[in-house]
């Protein structure tokens, strides 16, 4: 995860950022500020290392917690881990476990915006087949250390 914030900078944390990924496995880090003003660049080059229009994005928790017996959760949690993979190269999730005991799981995640994240949570396998519901908690990142400070 290391490499990609250093490969991506600014754009990785910025909550005017849109990752979109391409058929051959390729992820591109679009500005939407870009859409409205004309000083941004649309698809920046990278890595982005100072920025005008830079604001960082929001933090959530995302709690998850299973509604149905742990076998029917571990049929789907292979399809799950790879929806977690997928958005945490895009910059979304940033750290996962599964609770102990294992009655859901807890999920670190930065997001524009909170309807853009429930966007994600939505299509993840766990809801979608219906064995888990989410709770996303958000809060400011005003006192943000350690590896997640940019």
């Amino acid at each position: 995860m290391a490499d990609v914030v250093a490969a991506v900078g600014l754009c990785f944390t910025c909550r005017w950022m849109r990752a979109a990924g391409n058929q051959r496995g390729s992820t591109f880090f679009r500005c939407t500020r870009a859409d409205t003003d004309p000083r941004f660049v649309r698809y920046p080059t990278l890595p982005m290392r100072t920025c005008a229009g830079y604001e960082e994005a929001m933090l959530f928790v995302v709690l998850l917690h299973y509604t149905k017996p742990l076998d029917a959760v571990d049929a789907v949690r292979a399809d799950h881990l790879r929806h977690l993979e997928t958005h945490a190269a895009r910059g979304v999730f940033h750290a996962w476990a599964r609770r102990d005991p294992a009655a859901g799981g807890v999920l670190l995640a930065t997001a524009p915006d909170r309807a853009a994240l429930e966007a994600v949570v939505a299509n993840d396998p766990y809801i979608t087949a219906g064995v888990a519901r989410a709770e996303i908690v958000e809060f400011k990142p005003s006192n943000v250390r350690g590896a997640l400070k940019q």
